[in-house]
């Protein structure tokens, strides 16, 4: 697998691609939409109800983008 560094995933960004990665993904839609490896899938269940939960938490990689789009936005 080839990374690229932040500053060149950033650049491939759309608006729309940027606001999922500053705020995370909602949907596997969102997270389908975003270069891969920003974040990783992650399910809750409730005991209770027995409902999943998916939900995606940033990587290490996706901090980085975060924190070059952060400092863009900045200027």
């Amino acid at each position: 697998m080839i990374v690229s560094s932040p500053e060149a995933i950033v650049a491939s960004l759309t608006d729309v691609q940027r606001q999922i990665v500053s705020c995370g993904p909602t949907s596997f839609a969102e997270a389908d939409a975003i270069p891969e490896g920003l974040f990783d899938e992650d399910l809750d269940w409730d005991r209770e109800t027995g409902e999943e939960r998916f939900h995606w938490s940033v990587t290490d990689l996706g901090r980085r983008v975060r924190d070059v789009i952060e400092a863009q936005e900045q200027c």
